[in-house]
């Protein structure tokens, strides 16, 4: 049996035990979406729209995730509505960076890993790099949505009688903490695949000048940037959606 069987059948069971059926719900929602990412690249190398695929995939999985975890409800589809939103402007906010940074494509540090390999794929790897911010950010948007209108749905089951004013500052105090939190966790996500490639600079004693100005290591930091703009953006959107939903039953 491989490694990875063996990780996947441990990850299965201690879902299993500390969520019980839940957990096992999340095990399966896993799987599916790591399915509909391999679909969504396939889908990409046979020349579709990259952008457009990728933000339908987006959708997708933030549907999958929610919906059968969480069941079909005010908190989820207020959470799916500032997700759609959120992954829309941050696509506009960081296209037309993206192509005016010009991060697409490889370092000189990569020459060695691709020369053995096609350059003629024809594919435009600006709009490749939009792709992989948005992915990258998916989860981490998708976290804190949920998280804050749920919170704040308790709250109005709660006190239903409560405003919708008064609601929204709740859900935008319950996003200003997990704010700090969710920021460190995507730079140590991102900096983590960057720190070998740091440790390979080092060894070729590059310099901070050289270091700041190379294109695998501006990527990488336009990548944070980017993701932290979207999680930024996502608390007062789901604190203002989920306030709309919410009190406008009364």
């Amino acid at each position: 049996m491989s490694v990875i069987a063996v990780l996947l059948i441990i990850l299965f069971l201690l879902m299993y035990v500390v969520g019980r059926d839940r957990g096992v719900r999340s095990f399966f929602t896993v799987c599916f979406n790591f399915l509909i990412f391999f679909i969504m690249v396939i889908l990409i190398a046979n020349k579709l729209n990259p952008l457009i695929v990728t933000i339908v995939i987006c959708i997708v999985i933030s549907s999958i995730t929610l919906f059968y975890i969480n069941g079909l409800n005010k908190k989820t589809i207020s959470s799916l509505i500032s997700v759609t939103i959120v992954v829309l402007f941050t696509t506009l906010i960081t296209y037309k960076m993206g192509m005016g940074a010009k991060i697409q494509g490889f370092g000189k540090e990569q020459y060695d890993s691709i020369s053995s390999l096609s350059l003629y794929i024809k594919l435009n790897f600006s709009t490749i790099v939009i792709c992989e911010i948005l992915i990258g950010l998916l989860g981490a948007v998708i976290d804190v949505s949920i998280s804050i209108s749920s919170s704040m749905n308790e709250l109005y089951n709660t006190n239903s009688s409560i405003t919708k004013k008064s609601l929204f500052d709740s859900g935008m105090n319950i996003g200003k903490d997990i704010l700090g939190t969710m920021t460190n966790t995507l730079f140590f996500a991102y900096i983590s695949g960057f720190m070998a490639l740091i440790i390979y600079f080092s060894s070729l004693h590059y310099s901070i000048a050289d270091i700041l100005n190379n294109k695998v290591f501006c990527a990488e930091v336009f990548q944070i940037l980017c993701s932290g703009v979207g999680i930024i953006l996502i608390i007062p959107v789901t604190a203002l959606i989920t306030s709309q939903i919410l009190c406008n039953d009364k």
